[in-house]
């Protein structure tokens, strides 16, 4: 859906002056609301539309409005302001298939402290070569061991949550269907009974995980909402996705240039 109005503006930071329509604002919000639309993050642009002044007024009266569903599915959605070129409007692009995928980095889950054997994990993975004697070397080398072991440790404890929850409800339907036909033998209600207990711990560490990504404080661990979880985690992992970098004239956009380009201004910061 895409929305564009001179009362379509959701925040007061949405317009340069404060001449605002508040109750416009607050049907409008209430509108979104109701639905359950989800408003995507503009790349580029503050706002979408200026009166042409010398004292410009400045709003962003388009946007691009979806529901949660849509944006789960089109989790690689770009959303960028353009030039309005001769026109007083901004047009938008919406890319469904970006290609932002940044190297897998490391990332602590806090599921993994319910795990049994993490602190021997971490005991074992706490070590570097004897011979880096410089403290912050060797400090580095410690963290950079221990994130691949974890990594390592933490994916063969847990491995891929859906596929694994996947399977055992296809097990224990089976069985179900199994247990309708005929009385179940006692390894196959043993299995049942394990099946079930098995998905119920896989749902509470997937709920563990989403919750930490999403960063929402405000919902229990056994009240989340996965779908919900995921769309706020994504909506961050879009707003902080970094299209392009200008490198004197050049602009950068392919993600090989982009971290090349970052490695250098770090490495020389006159660049």
């Amino acid at each position: 859906m895409v929305a564009g109005d001179f009362n379509t503006i959701l925040n007061a930071s949405e317009k340069n002056n404060e001449n605002l329509d508040r109750n416009m604002m607050q049907r409008f919000r209430a509108f979104v609301h109701e639905h359950e639309l989800k408003d995507l993050y503009m790349h580029g642009r503050t706002y979408t539309w200026s009166n042409e002044r010398e004292r410009a007024t400045l709003t962003r009266i388009v946007r691009v409005l979806v529901s949660v569903d849509w944006d789960l599915q089109h989790f690689d959605a770009v959303l960028h302001g353009l030039s309005s070129s001769v026109s007083d409007h901004a047009p938008l692009h919406l890319a469904l298939n970006a290609a932002f995928r940044p190297k897998r980095r490391f990332r602590f889950e806090n599921c993994w402290l319910k795990l049994d054997g993490f602190d021997e994990a971490v005991k074992e993975a706490w070590v570097c070569d004897p011979a880096i004697v410089d403290p912050f070397r060797r400090l580095d080398a410690l963290f950079r061991n221990a994130a691949e072991h974890l990594q390592s440790w933490g994916q063969k404890r847990v491995g891929n949550i859906k596929l694994n929850i996947a399977i055992a409800n296809t097990l224990i339907l089976r069985l179900d269907v199994a247990q309708e036909r005929r009385t179940l033998t006692p390894v196959e209600f043993w299995l049942r009974r394990m099946l079930k207990q098995s998905v119920l711990g896989l749902a509470s560490v997937e709920r563990t995980m989403a919750r930490q990504r999403s960063r929402i404080r405000w919902l229990r661990e056994g009240d989340a909402n996965t779908s919900l979880f995921h769309a706020v985690a994504n909506g961050r992992r879009v707003k902080n996705y970094i299209a392009s970098v200008k490198v004197g004239e050049e602009l950068v956009t392919d993600q090989e240039g982009k971290v090349e380009a970052f490695t250098e201004a770090f490495d020389d910061p006159q660049v």
